[in-house]
């Protein structure tokens, strides 16, 4: 499902302006950063009760509302007062007139809901908005995937490539769509479509031969990245296996430029904020060299049209590269305001998709295999103990139970080895843990993150997980018994990572997480285990009070409380008052962030 992480293995392919990506080591890295630092802001760490503004009064005002805090023991209020960047009252209706001033701004959110930002705990925002920008694809059948395809060419107009994004594998037969399907549509424009999960691409003759990719070309590498032949011509078809072919393809016919990857990201950051996401951990940027994409964050930042905080991270799957020298120059030169480089991101496994999962046991489709890891355990033991003892947290991505239990392991290890302080260090994902590992997370204090969206009973589980895991499919997501153990969970879309439905809607993932449902499906039967279902009270929590402990800000932000930075979303209704199978249809109808309306 990862697909930052599955396009990170095969970087060094990836062009941008016309370089390799690779050609930017650390050692330039380090001259490109020069100059690049900011002076980084805190908050007071006490919360009193009430916190003066500079004149006793307020920038803005919510009163006449549902206020959901978020703050364990005074979980809601009727009314919040915001100075500056700050929250500087919460309490009711009366005593918040004391802060209004003629210049403050009257909120009446008659009857609506108001909560602290949704912090997406793991997300790809550089990625997604370059890789997802253009037409979604994301259909169950080939006739409604063309009817989008041909809609979207009356929409678009003349184009120097088309792009696109999420076409279902199920919708075409097991050899992949076909050029020809594109060829009728856009038969002298070059096509890119990517696959729901990244690994696969579909694209036209024009793009073919703008790559000369020929029935004589040899494949990237053969039995994994492929070109698709016919059988009985030997001509490629467009159907590209695997990132390595399709990188061929895409640095020919649609290359990713700085210039388009800006665009893209400007183009989807008001979407994330009409979204209520106010924080985001960026887990991989991959298709620019991270000092490249911190470097555009805070351009935004400058430029004040960065509407969210961006904790972000170093990549790591590569057993040649040491990673802990990368993360430390990157931690040492951003750290801006808003912006922070600080976790140190590694992946033991892959996907079930692939069988990549490193298990304890085979997979029931192939009992040759129990995955692997991508690291050796021994240096990922060690990674981590060195990351540990220089005071990094680390964020590790992780499907198959074997490596769930390895990821513990090292953690446990570097715990005893170095000196106490205030970890956060997390493990994502996390589709198989064995049962007897539930209990760990919290007694190391690290953080499950889940994307709850994907806990459903969907055409991928049924045609992949079931039977890659079989009884074991009956046992994935176990959000509800790691909180039961008493461990913090956070929640993150990890768009646009996907198996069969995409999105970064914190309020999809939400709603998923109480009900292990597809949207709009009320009927249908929950994903099993049945309980491990958690409360809206307990993944609103997720979403925002976890999701900040996870990225060590729970101080700053997560909850509605005086002295913590404001950051708030207004939605039209009460959570609380609506059906769980419509929580996602709920509309965000303002976003707050650092006491600026980001959306409305």
């Amino acid at each position: 499902m990862c697909i930052a992480c599955n396009w990170g293995r095969f970087r060094g392919l990836l062009e941008l302006d016309g370089h390799p990506t690779s050609d930017v080591d650390p050692a330039r890295r380090r001259l490109l950063q020069a100059g690049a630092a900011f002076a980084a802001t805190g908050v007071a760490a006490a919360m009193p009760m009430r916190a003066e503004a500079a004149d006793g009064k307020a920038d803005i005002v919510f009163r006449n509302g549902s206020v959901y805090t978020v703050s364990g023991g005074r979980e809601w209020a009727r009314a919040v007062a915001v100075a500056q960047k700050t929250i500087v009252y919460v309490g009711d209706d009366t005593q918040v007139g004391r802060f209004i001033g003629p210049k403050t701004r009257i909120v009446d959110l008659a009857g609506k809901m108001l909560l602290p930002g949704f912090i997406e705990g793991h997300i790809h925002p550089l990625a997604g908005a370059a890789i997802t920008s253009g037409v979604d694809l994301q259909y169950d059948t080939k006739d409604e995937t063309l009817d989008a395809l041909t809609a979207y060419r009356a929409r678009l107009g003349k184009a120097d490539v088309v792009r696109g994004f999420g076409w279902r594998y199920h919708a075409f037969p097991g050899t992949g769509p076909r050029k020809e399907d594109l060829d009728r549509i856009w038969p002298d424009t070059p096509v890119f479509l990517a696959a729901i999960d990244g690994h696969c691409g579909w694209v036209n003759s024009k793009a073919l031969a703008m790559a000369k990719i020929t029935k004589a070309t040899k494949d990237p590498l053969p039995g994994f990245s492929y070109f698709q032949r016919d059988p009985a011509s030997g001509e490629p078809t467009g159907y590209l296996v695997e990132v390595p072919a399709m990188l061929v393809v895409l640095n020919a016919a649609a290359p990713f430029t700085s210039r388009y990857i800006t665009e893209s990201v400007e183009a989807w950051l008001p979407r994330a904020s009409a979204a209520g996401i106010t924080t985001v951990f960026d887990a991989g940027m991959q298709v620019v060299p991270e000092v490249v994409g911190f470097q555009l964050y805070q351009d935004l930042e400058r430029r004040g049209k960065l509407p969210f905080r961006v904790v972000g991270s170093t990549y790591h799957n590569d057993p040649a590269v040491d990673p802990v020298p990368i993360i430390k120059a990157l931690r040492k030169q951003f750290q801006s305001e808003l912006v922070q480089a600080s976790v140190l991101k590694l992946n033991i496994d892959g996907g079930e998709a692939q069988r990549t999962s490193a298990m304890l046991a085979p997979y029931d489709d192939d009992p040759n295999t129990s995955g692997d890891t991508l690291l050796p355990p021994d240096l990922f033991k060690d990674i981590i103990l060195r990351a540990d003892k220089d005071g990094f947290n680390i964020h590790i991505h992780c499907c198959g139970d074997r490596g769930a239990r390895l990821c513990l392991d090292a953690f446990e290890a570097a715990m005893k080895a170095n000196p106490p302080r205030d970890r956060r260090h997390t493990v994502c994902h996390l589709v198989v843990v064995a049962p007897e590992d539930l209990p760990r997370f919290a007694a190391l204090g690290v953080t499950a993150e889940f994307s709850a969206q994907w806990a459903v009973p969907d055409q991928s589980w049924r045609d992949m997980v079931r039977p890659r895991f079989g009884a074991r499919a009956e046992t994935v997501y176990r959000f509800g018994s790691i909180l039961r153990h008493g461990a913090n969970i956070s929640l993150g879309t990890d768009w646009p990572a996907a198996s069969y439905y995409s999105t970064f809607r914190p309020l999809e993932a939400i709603e998923i997480a109480t009900t292990r449902r597809e949207l709009d499906k009320p009927d249908q039967p929950p994903l099993a285990p049945h309980d491990e279902r958690i409360s809206l009270d307990q993944a609103l929590r997720a979403a925002t009070m976890g999701s900040a402990y996870q990225l060590g800000l729970d101080r700053k932000i997560g909850s509605i409380e005086v002295g913590k930075l404001a950051d708030l979303v207004v939605l039209e209704k009460n959570l609380f008052e609506v059906a769980p199978h419509d929580i996602h249809k709920t509309k965000v109808v303002m976003t707050v962030m650092n006491g600026q309306v980001r959306y409305e």
